[in-house]
């Protein structure tokens, strides 16, 4: 095997005993699907749900249900007790109203909203709960309108289509341009809801497919570092939310907003129920945390287990009123206000403030961070009258500008604004309502650390502040922290922080690409994800772990360049959990990733630590895949025999022992557990004269999905079919990438023994008695599980026979 388990390793040296990990910190736990809020639609649920975050609240809007007027809100201060704020808006026009998303720009709210789907208006009101007012006749275009205001002030209004999500570009709020379809942004069927971020100069698009009735319905996100109109491309670790599991399936139309750690960001989806007694979709609510590795996002699930809940700031408080007076210290000539306690080294702060309308624009406003005492502090200057913000360091009674930019003559600053400092290893971004505004790096920026944050007024009176806040975390720092649910992957750059705590390493690296401070190895790949190198014995790295059901885990390493092999200890909370090798294949010791399976470790349910150790060897990797598999060894014969009407998609029928799909259809059928791993399956191919389509087996399968509105290829795994000429090997994953073909001559009329083994990230296929397989592949990032079965595809005068499978260490 390409990654063997190796021999248990008796007792292991440490250089440093490992400090204590306190998993108390993950008790206070949410679980999905939400339960039904309170007012919600009867027989309906939460559909499309949208969640804007405003002044360090949260404010959530759902579709409404068919022939019902009005747009129901919610409101809560952590993402997950929520609040019912009622209608805001009881306009006939939103009769049915789909997916109304919300955004917040220079005082005035703006909703949009598609009612039944018969195009878009836009509302507007001065409150996230209303009441809201059209300002527009209808606008046209498709259903799921959502907006996107990038750093420079420049809107963007993407919607469904069919061939793919629409881009709009606009001049303002309501004023749309003609649109077009944004290359790949498409999910080979009707795809919608759309949502964008921009986070390190990365625009991160959300999108959803197949129809939503389909167990398959689907959340994908693609990149674009041009433009929030693309073009975008479709990274390998997509979908990242999808099940079609009995109890949970049918996830899609999200939202992605931030969390209340003002760093962690989280993806707010439905997941179908079924019908309601008039017809429409009944849907429930869920959240799941994003994390991210440089260009590459992830989702932490999806998950229909307790997980713990979004982590709470640091620091916060309203000033809305009275200031607390053991919270805040304010100087004796009212002029500057800091609070009591200090931001660590990495940080990012918010602030919420309005000017007073007497105060006019000569007010000078400053937003301090970093603040030692009045000599010692950074901010930026907000000049009014000037037309200038300034990000400044204040060292010795000096101020020195770092960094400065223009202040929008668009802006009404007697409105609430947010500004937001992100304070990270190496540099301080400066970010207004959501925009990136001014950044700096070097020598006088890094010392500005940590400190206590606050405000000084000058010149023309006191501003009025509201929320403020702020988290030790910065730059998706608080991805290293987040427990990580298994079943799952693990990004090996989230390790936790602090040296002896969630690493060690015996040599510092000279120049890490990513957590700089740490001296860990970490390097950049083409695809601007991180990886991690563990090159000397004894270096260790760490993770936080929520393990969702007691059983075995397969240990899957994405392993990098080189043909290099590792031998690994894994210890969970502190105790060797065995010892395993980890190579890549021969066949895959060119390519520069490849999955390959190391073993597996029994895991007990509950919040665990897990700590990957270098034995001997190198080993560069950027995930971990721990998913559940069957440990035991099986054999089943007539497997089919045995499958349920949920197992059978499309029409068979039979003849004699064989199984005929039909020719004017796409047919499936399946077997066994989504747990089997390396197996052996066997089967018989029946040709006759001029077949026609394709027919063959199908393995490691997961997610199948079934419906007449969806892609064809509606599930993950491997596909192995013959025609009248051919032996081919398909990669399926909602779509399908043929990986090899062979001419293949079977005769006509005789049922061929076919026998496919699959071996870690190998896949061979015998014809017949032969003993060299016609058809090899080793697939670097291959499915290393899942079920079996059959498939026909418009196949005629092409029959299959029962399968029989058998694990390979039942052999």
């Amino acid at each position: 095997m390409a990654l063997a388990l190796a021999l248990a390793l008796g007792g292991c040296e440490q250089s440093s005993k490992p400090e204590a990990i306190d998993l108390s910190v993950y008790d206070h736990l949410y679980e999905n699907p939400f339960p039904a809020l309170d007012q919600e639609w009867e027989d309906y649920g939460n559909g499309d749900p949208y969640v804007m975050r405003y002044d360090g609240r949260y404010y959530l809007y759902v579709s409404t249900k068919d022939h019902r007027v009005g747009i129901k809100a919610w409101v809560s201060d952590n993402l997950v007790d929520w609040t019912y704020a009622g209608l805001v808006t009881e306009d006939p026009i939103s009769t049915g109203a789909y997916a109304p998303e919300v955004v917040y720009w220079n005082g005035y709210f703006y909703l949009y909203t598609s009612p039944a789907g018969r195009g878009h208006y836009v509302f507007r009101s001065e409150s996230p709960t209303g009441p809201f007012e059209r300002i527009t006749d209808n606008v046209g275009m498709s259903i799921d309108g959502s907006v996107f205001i990038d750093d420079d002030g420049s809107w963007t209004f993407t919607h469904a289509g069919t061939g793919g999500i629409v881009g709009v570009p606009m001049d303002g709020p309501a004023s749309f341009d003609p649109g077009r379809t944004i290359e790949g942004a498409y999910l080979g069927h009707w795809t919608e809801g759309s949502m964008i971020i921009k986070r390190g100069g990365v625009y991160y698009m959300t999108l959803t497919g197949n129809h939503v009735f389909s167990k398959g319905y689907r959340v994908h996100y693609a990149i674009s570092k041009d433009s929030p109109l693309g073009p975008y491309t479709m990274p390998t670790n997509n979908p990242i939310a999808i099940s079609t599991d009995p109890e949970f399936f049918g996830l899609g139309h999200s939202s992605t907003v931030m969390g209340p750690d003002l760093d962690s960001y989280y993806l707010v989806y439905h997941n179908l129920i079924g019908r309601s007694a008039e017809g429409p979709p009944v849907r429930k609510m869920n959240i799941d945390r994003l994390v991210f590795n440089g260009d590459r996002m992830d989702l932490l699930g999806p998950t229909h287990y307790a997980q713990p809940v979004p982590r709470q700031p640091d620091f916060s408080d309203r000033l809305d009123e009275a200031i607390d007076s053991g919270r805040w210290e304010k100087a004796a000539d009212g002029g500057r206000t800091v609070s009591s306690v200090s931001t660590g080294g990495v940080y990012t702060a918010e602030y919420n403030f309005r000017l007073r309308q007497e105060a006019g624009v000569d007010t000078r406003l400053d937003i301090l961070f970093a603040y030692k005492d009045d000599a010692d502090y950074g901010g930026v200057e907000f000049d009014f009258a000037g037309g200038r913000m300034t990000l400044f360091a204040q060292a010795n009674g000096e101020r020195k500008t770092l960094a400065e930019a223009a202040l929008s003559e668009e802006t009404d600053w007697t409105k609430l604004h947010a500004v937001r400092i992100e304070r990270d290893e190496e540099r301080v971004r400066v970010y207004v309502d959501g925009g990136l505004k001014l950044e700096s790096g070097g020598a006088e920026t890094a010392k500005l650390r940590e400190g206590r944050i606050g405000y000084a007024a000058r010149e023309a009176g006191e501003p009025l502040l509201s929320y403020v806040a702020f988290a030790n975390a910065a730059d998706g720092s608080s991805d290293y922290e987040t427990a990580k649910p298994l079943p799952g992957t693990i990004e090996a750059v989230h390790y936790l922080s602090g040296e002896g705590r969630g690493f060690q390493v015996g040599k510092r690296a000279e120049a890490p690409a990513w957590r700089k401070a740490d001296g860990t190895d970490v390097r950049q790949a083409d695809d601007g994800s991180y990886s991690v190198v563990l090159g000397e014995k004894g270096d260790w790295l760490r993770y936080a772990v929520h393990v969702s059901e007691s059983g075995t885990y397969s240990l899957d390493f994405t392993a990098g360049p080189g043909g290099d092999s590792a031998s690994l200890e894994l210890l969970v909370d502190g105790k060797s959990a065995g010892g395993f090798a980890a190579e890549k294949p021969p066949a895959l010791r060119d390519e520069a990733w490849a999955k390959v399976r190391a073993g597996s470790v029994k895991l007990e349910k509950g919040f665990h630590t897990l700590q990957i150790r270098l034995k001997s060897g190198k080993l560069e990797w950027t995930t971990l895949d721990l998913r559940r598999i069957d440990a035991e060894p099986f054999r089943q014969e007539k497997l089919l025999e045995q499958s349920g009407a949920d197992d059978v998609h499309g029409f068979w029928s039979r003849d004699g022992e064989d199984y005929v799909g039909s020719a004017d259809a796409d047919a499936k059928m399946y077997g066994g557990s989504p747990r089997w791993t390396d197996y052996r399956i066997e089967t018989t191919v029946r040709v006759g004269d001029e077949p026609f389509g394709e027919a063959g087996v199908l393995l490691r399968a997961t997610n199948e999905s079934d419906f007449p509105d969806q892609v064809k290829d509606a599930l993950t795994g491997y596909f192995v079919s013959v025609n009248g000429s051919k032996l081919m090997l398909y990669r399926l994953n909602y779509d399908s990438t043929l990986l090899q073909a062979v001419r293949l001559k079977l005769p006509r009329g005789e049922a061929v023994k076919l026998r496919i083994e699959a071996e870690g990230s190998e896949i061979r296929v015998y014809v017949g008695d032969g003993a060299k397989p016609e058809l090899t592949y080793d697939d670097p990032d291959a499915f290393l599980q899942g079920r079996v079965g059959i498939r026909s595809v418009y196949a005629d005068k092409l029959t299959l026979g029962d399968l029989s499978v058998a694990s390979l260490q039942a052999e």
